[in-house]
């Protein structure tokens, strides 16, 4: 395997690790504080409403509220609650009635929601909806507290768990709510086992609906909270774990009491430049402190405020020249501190190592060739000159060196390494300017690190086989060179005049050597040892040892000729006999990315489950592990050694 196959195999078994390793620390759960968009109407004041943790309000201190927006604190310019004046209030009951919640789970529920009625406002409105096998509307929004206790008194226990369909029906009753604020309390004890619709579209329609969900889960052996998780932290809502059913009072009466107290807090937006905006609130009452999420879309370039209003804001974007130049500009500055930390930890490089290197700039007519001292050239001569340094203190140059010397590139080291660094920070720069994603922008440098690499070793590998298929007829003519009494130095010379390149290059290389003082045999193994070419190898230790002992150079050089097309035609045998193996193979490597391409541009919500959840990151990393299991599985059956 190549050292650049290498470098790119461990990065990305690191990328691998690295996902995985996420993966396992991630989780979810709903944050102590809800809140809730109320109005932009006065854009950039926007008002918020928040509501605190039943704790927090039974502590009777005034709360302090901060308010960050995308990370920045923003000035809060009024904090208040609003019992009395608080708008209508419509909550969605849902309840499982399943067979798991049969005997005392079920007749403590029926306690805690009774509570919870009792405990809301006059004004507000309840609607109860039980589910099981289906969910059932018991009671459409209504403030008859009454016919809500009779309905919550009739709730019977029996059939299957349908949670995903309970969460769509509610959504559509808060969709047709025209209340001020909206909430959903849902009780479950178990996962989903008989739902019509999926999870993706339960979560779809819960942030349609765009009010938060109390989750209350109950544990019980149907346990499952992740989909729960998931459900109170995309709706900004709460996500509440009890380990006993008579637990079940407290926390309706703790979530009713929640619902009655809501401040509104007021701040003046930043005028943050991003499509959405990530809001984080905290409240501070004497020993707690709380903070809650909330992701909404930013005012500034929607088309209404969220109370329905127009807001005109004018957006000013920034231009492509603009743009292009600030790239530049960080490029520059990038470079100049590589110039200095060079200048710092490296030393001047010997003329003797910048000889070792002439070879390569044959043909190269740089700016840099006459070695200017001053002016733009002078500049970037430097930056390579300290690039090149900083590269062979760390190993780098030599590695590099031999990589263009096999890939025939006119380029030296350090040249190549400071072009590489230019097309990474450049590429990563320009693609966070232009679509301000991390992701994509890791992305992007990640390629911009490998494709050179793989540019590099694919042109090596080409430029060995391209000189591979040339060897046997070169051999014919170093041997009929010699049978015509010219000595070997004189029929390399024939090869550089006959033979296109590669093999006239490096063989004009070879002639040049010797013509400098250096053995004909050195200057073969040199350029063995530089294209890589085990064939090639395996003729010069031939030479070698026909010029020890003595014999027939051109006899020998006509059996290693025949030796190589006879080797030559079984390796196209086998190329073509494993061919049909090697389409199956990148046909099996390809097909699942390709399937999740196809899925994130046909459904994108179908992953979503997958991918909010631990779980699913554990399974793709490992997915990807067993893929690169696969890969090299195919590669060591499809190799076959001559």
């Amino acid at each position: 395997m190549s050292t650049s196959r290498r470098i790119a195999l461990a990065l990305v078994v690191a990328l691998i690790a690295t996902s995985v390793g996420a993966a396992s620390a991630f989780a979810v759960a709903g944050d102590p504080v809800v809140v809730q968009a109320l109005s932009a109407e006065a854009f950039p004041r926007i008002d918020l409403g928040v509501t605190l943790p039943a704790d927090v309000l039974a502590s009777g201190e005034e709360p302090r509220f901060t308010v960050t927006e995308n990370g920045e604190s923003v000035e809060v310019v009024e904090s208040k609650m609003v019992e009395a004046d608080r708008g209508s209030l419509d909550v969605v009951l849902l309840v499982d009635t399943s067979g798991s919640m049969k005997g005392a789970p079920l007749a403590d529920a029926k306690a805690a929601a009774a509570r919870f009625v009792g405990a809301m406002g006059a004004e507000d409105r309840i609607a109860l909806v039980s589910f099981s096998t289906a969910p059932k509307v018991l009671a459409d929004f209504t403030s008859d507290k009454a016919s809500l206790t009779a309905s919550v008194d009739g709730l019977a226990a029996s059939g299957d768990t349908a949670v995903y369909d309970a969460l769509v029906k509610a959504s559509a009753l808060i969709g047709a709510s025209d209340a001020s604020r909206q909430a959903v309390v849902l009780l479950s004890d178990g996962g989903d086992t008989v739902s019509v619709n999926d999870a993706n579209k339960a979560l779809a329609s819960v942030k349609a609906a765009g009010a938060p969900v109390y989750a209350v889960a109950l544990e019980s052996s149907d346990f499952n909270p992740q989909f729960l998780q998931v459900v109170a932290k995309d709706s900004a809502g709460r996500y509440l774990p009890v380990n006993n059913s008579a637990e079940l009072e407290a926390i309706y009466a703790g979530i009713a009491k929640e619902l009655s107290n809501q401040y509104v807090v007021s701040y003046t937006s930043a005028l943050p430049n991003t499509k959405d905006v990530d809001l984080g609130v905290t409240a501070t009452a004497g020993a707690h402190e709380v903070s809650g999420r909330l992701t909404m879309p930013n005012p500034r370039y929607a088309e209404v405020g969220f109370a329905g209003e127009p807001v005109e804001i004018e957006v000013i974007k920034p231009s492509a020249l603009l743009l292009i130049g600030a790239a530049l500009f960080a490029f520059v500055a990038a470079a100049l501190l590589s110039v200095a930390v060079g200048r710092l930890v490296v030393k001047d490089r010997t003329r003797l190592k910048t000889l070792e290197f002439y070879d390569q700039s044959q043909g190269y007519t740089g700016e840099d060739a006459a070695s200017p001292t001053s002016g733009p050239a002078g500049l970037r001569a430097r930056m390579i000159g300290a690039v090149g340094e900083v590269a062979g203190k760390r190993g780098f140059t030599k590695m590099v060196h031999q990589q263009l010397e096999r890939a025939g590139l006119p380029l030296r080291p350090a040249e190549y390494i400071f072009m590489h660094l230019t097309v990474v920070v450049g590429a990563g720069f320009v693609t966070q300017v232009l679509t301000g994603n991390l992701l994509v922008s890791m992305v992007v440098v990640l390629v911009a690190v490998l494709a050179p690499m793989y540019y590099l070793d694919g042109r090596a590998r080409k430029r060995t086989e391209a000189f591979e298929a040339q060897l046997p007829d070169l051999l014919g003519l170093l041997a009929g060179s010699l049978r015509a009494g010219w000595g070997l130095l004189q029929a390399i010379g024939v090869v550089v005049e006959q033979m296109p390149p590669p093999a006239s290059d490096e063989f004009r290389r070879v002639q040049t050597e010797a013509r400098l003082g250096l053995p004909v045999e050195e200057a073969l193994e040199k350029m063995a040892s530089r294209l890589g070419s085990d064939d090639f190898r395996w003729t010069v230790t031939a030479i070698n040892i026909q010029r020890e002992v003595g014999g027939n150079l051109a006899e020998v050089l006509d059996i290693v000729a025949s030796t190589m097309r006879a080797r030559s035609e079984l390796r196209r045998h086998i190329n073509a006999l494993t061919a049909e193996g090697k389409l199956s193979g990148m046909i099996l490597v390809g097909l699942p990315f390709v399937v999740l391409l196809a899925l994130v541009f046909v459904n994108p919500r179908y992953l979503q489950v997958m991918v909010a959840n631990p779980l699913g990151w554990v399974i793709g990393g490992v997915g990807f592990l067993l893929l690169g299991v696969g890969i090299f599985w195919l590669r060591a059956a499809m190799k076959v050694e001559i």
